[in-house]
């Protein structure tokens, strides 16, 4: 590409727009947090509503984070109807697929319907990142991408300090909050003709729907990606007779031509190295707060909370060790880091261990994964980014997010329901993570994404030169 057509795709500050597309897609990765949040404190009251064992539970979870896997079809359409097109689907579907969850009165019915939530938060919050990287300076878009993903984590804290108000030991007299959510909850069961069920699980689902719908209308202002544009003209201009069902399946399938399979090989392979950690930690740690610790709903949102709020500085210490150090040595930093505080976390059954690990986990995770995010957002030229990212990072990237719970679940059984031997069989993956990024991963600091691709061609040249 020449200089002058990367000049007018690669913005030189952040604009007035800038400023407010990053506010306005800021509430997917808030959401994804809050949400994944609100299952997990929610896990003691829904198993007990539904009748689900720990076992059975880590099924359960595997099951409705297929929904992860599956939101890989939206990243496939992003390609071809837009960044902005699809972003609307996604947040009208999340806000739907996660009300009716108060609603359930099934194990079936939650599975279904916290899959159908996870589909399209999912798709919703790849989209956020793919489109802060389009549009941001390449200077500031390790920075920016960082800060986007760490929102996710405010969405934990945010749901820590709510949940005690709204999931209220039965025979207790709740506030406001609780109330609140429990009238609406009766107001929906009315309305569907069901038997009126007041859990206080229910009402939490409720309440997180709520400020949906003014997001849903505020994103009505984004626009679309200028990269996105400029890839669309050149399609355009490329006179071809081949259908367009034929050039989406052939686009669909191109992160897997020689030229990009090395990357994405490389970036499912990190993002199944944290999974196999980050999914089981987030799944049974209230669980084993509260029933093996003996942790109040309070003590447990605290702990998340405060864990949190200090845990939070790894997506901004990430973010600028991305830009001056590089991604390789950032990302596998923070892999090892994030194994041995993993460890911990379930192994120092002290409260002050309980809060102290609980900073360092949330601190090497967020910091590894905004590394990773980086390398999915960069690797794969803008005609097929939305594409590749769906491979690598909502799809194949998923596996062990999927399969780990139910193992672990399983694991359970032999091991007399111990969860922290069950964890540490899993701890080793971001390791082998590490090694896999310092041998692998290609280096991007400073790179536009357009310098990424002359790169990756450059190499490309050498190797067919070589041969």
């Amino acid at each position: 590409m020449s200089k002058k057509n990367q000049t007018n795709l690669e913005a030189d500050k952040v604009t007035p727009y800038l400023a407010s597309l990053f506010a306005l897609l800021s509430t997917a990765t808030l959401f994804d947090g809050f949400d994944s949040a609100m299952l997990s404190f929610a896990a003691p009251d829904v198993r007990a509503t539904l009748g689900i064992s720990r076992d059975e539970w880590g099924m359960v979870s595997g099951l409705t984070r297929m929904g992860v896997m599956v939101s890989f079809v939206f990243l496939l359409s992003a390609d071809h109807l837009g960044r902005r097109t699809v972003m609307m689907i996604t947040i009208v579907g999340f806000a739907v697929a996660n009300g009716l969850t108060a609603f359930v009165t099934s194990t079936e019915g939650f599975v279904i319907a916290q899959f159908f939530a996870r589909i399209f938060l999912t798709a919703e919050y790849a989209l956020a990142v793919i489109m802060i990287g389009e549009e941001y300076p390449a200077r500031l878009r390790g920075r920016a991408i960082a800060v986007l993903t760490s929102l996710s984590t405010a969405g934990v804290m945010l749901m820590a300090k709510v949940q005690p108000y709204v999931l209220v030991p039965e025979g207790e007299d709740g506030g406001w909050l609780h109330h609140l959510g429990l009238d609406l909850v009766r107001f929906g069961q009315d309305f569907f003709g069901m038997a009126i069920q007041t859990e206080s699980w229910r009402a939490l689902y409720v309440l997180g729907a709520i400020p949906l719908v003014l997001v849903i209308v505020l994103r009505f202002s984004i626009r679309e990606t200028r990269r996105f544009e400029h890839s669309q003209e050149q399609k355009e201009n490329s006179k071809s007779d081949e259908p367009a069902w034929r050039r989406h399946w052939r686009d669909a399938r191109r992160p897997w031509d020689p030229r990009y399979r090395g990357r994405t090989a490389i970036v499912a392979l990190l993002w199944n190295c944290v999974h196999i950690v980050t999914a089981p930690s987030v799944v049974y740690w209230v669980i084993f707060a509260r029933e093996d610790l003996g942790l109040t709903t309070t003590q447990v949102g605290d702990i998340v909370f405060w864990g949190y709020g200090g845990g939070v500085a790894g997506h901004f210490v990430a973010g600028w060790l991305i830009d001056s150090i590089g991604r390789k040595r950032t990302c596998a930093g923070f892999y090892v880091a994030a194994a041995i505080s993993i460890f911990w976390l379930y192994h120092h059954p002290t409260l002050f261990g309980q809060y102290f690990w609980m900073v360092s986990t949330v601190f090497c995770f967020g910091a590894a994964m905004t590394a990773t995010h980086v390398y999915a957002s960069e690797l794969f030229p803008t005609e097929i980014r939305a594409t590749g990212y769906g491979w690598t990072t909502n799809f194949l990237g998923r596996i062990t997010e999927v399969i780990t719970p139910m193992a672990i679940g399983a694991l359970l059984i032999p091991l007399n329901d111990d969860i922290p031997a069950a964890i540490a069989v899993v701890a080793v993956g971001p390791i082998l993570g590490a090694i896999a990024v310092l041998r692998y991963a290609p280096e991007t600091q400073g790179l536009t994404l357009e310098q990424v691709q002359d790169h990756f061609d450059q190499e490309n040249a050498a190797e067919k030169a070589l041969d």
